[in-house]
């Protein structure tokens, strides 16, 4: 890439520039838009000056689609000019619900993952977004690139939020942002309303023991067990549901990979695969979903169980504590309701006046575009509940 940093190189100059001179002339000649302007700290703890209620909008994470359709389910693309496309590529029944909903959705520019250095600058500038929203995954190699130097002294405001590294804590904060961003305040406290009510029904009704839990990350999708996760993020999940993840001492990042015989070793009391749209990758793949079905996921569980050397005899498999969860509820704010539906797998007696498929329509029906229909957790014996 040219330098950004020599104007007085005899070199040819950056095609960046011209747009860069004409973002930094807008900013100077757009005083009259800060009253419609709001300052926030991001989940950085960068302190930004954003636009209310943008209108050009870059998602540089595509599963923030999840949070905008709570926040936005009348139009949740109307504010969008481009986003990431993992949406398209790995959650394939979401995308065709929406794009069947909102056929203008096919439109939106494309962009690579950030954190790799896919993210294309000069394709940000040409779409002369309000903002851009990044996952704070992706800040080390932004922060450390010349991308975000360049967006700045561009104008363009750029925050990033956080649903994957830390949801539980960063969770609140990052909807709140969203719904600054796109003026959905209101909608934004409703959710974390809903969130916080359905996770207190849950911390009110723990008991002591924490039965031992192994989630397998994507069962399926890779050849080998086992992908898991630690402390946070999904390994959160377990914890808020009264379960100890086994994986958390063992994996010091968000996600790892367990040896086979530790996991036989460990023996765990509840096994809990993830799932999703993903059996043209890989006909092993537990599915999970709108287009799914319970049954589709139990034969999908019973053949990795009963294909893996020791599994028929680990704890959890000989009393039928075998579960399949949704994957994406991983870098959702939808994440309260797996922990209902955790903890009364984990618990049925003490959680056995809580209804997660109740909750699970209450989201669809009061936030969401879509309906519930499909199959977002099922059990490998099909008499649990």
């Amino acid at each position: 890439m040219p330098s950004l940093v020599s104007p007085r190189s005899t070199r040819r100059p950056s095609p960046l520039w011209p747009m860069l001179g004409w973002w930094l002339m807008w900013s100077l000649l757009s005083g009259n838009a800060l009253a419609d302007e709001v300052t926030v700290t991001d989940l950085a703890g960068r302190e930004v000056t954003i636009p209310h209620g943008a209108e050009r909008v870059i998602l540089g994470e595509g599963r923030l689609l999840y949070t905008l359709a709570a926040l936005r389910p009348e139009a949740p693309f109307a504010p969008l000019v481009g986003w990431r496309d993992e949406l398209k590529r790995f959650d394939g029944d979401v995308w065709a619900r929406y794009q069947e909903r909102f056929p203008e959705a096919a439109s939106l520019a494309t962009f690579g993952k950030a954190a790799n250095g896919e993210f294309s600058l000069e394709q940000a500038l040409a779409l002369e977004p309000d903002a851009i929203v990044f996952d704070l995954a992706a800040w080390p190699a932004l922060r450390d690139g010349p991308t975000l130097p360049v967006l700045e002294a561009a104008g363009i405001p750029v925050v990033f939020v956080d649903f994957l590294t830390e949801p539980d804590r960063h969770m609140a904060p990052s909807v709140r942002l969203l719904g600054r961003l796109f003026a959905a305040e209101a909608r934004a406290e409703a959710l974390l309303a809903l969130r916080r009510e359905s996770l207190e029904a849950v911390a009110d009704r723990l008991p002591a023991r924490r039965p031992r839990v192994l989630i397998e990350t994507a069962a399926g999708l890779h050849p080998d067990c086992c992908r898991s996760v630690g402390d946070d993020n999904l390994g959160r999940v377990v914890r808020l549901a009264g379960g100890d993840n086994i994986a958390a001492a063992r994996i010091p990042g968000v996600f790892g990979r367990l040896h086979p015989e530790w996991v036989l070793a460990e023996d765990p009391e509840v096994i809990v695969m993830t799932g999703g749209d993903w059996q043209a990758m890989s006909e092993a793949a537990v599915p999970m979903g709108y287009e799914a079905s319970p049954g589709a996921a139990r034969a999908a569980m019973r053949g990795l169980t009963e294909m893996r050397l020791g599994w028929r005899e680990l704890s959890a498999v000989r009393e039928g504590r075998v579960h399949g969860l949704w994957h994406q509820f991983y870098n959702t704010p939808y994440q309260f309701v797996a922990v209902q539906r955790l903890a009364k797998w984990l618990h049925p007696e003490a959680m056995a006046d809580l209804d997660p498929e109740a909750l699970w329509r209450r989201l669809h029906d009061d936030f969401l575009p879509l309906s519930a229909e499909g199959a977002f957790w099922a059990s490998l014996d099909e008499e649990t509940r």
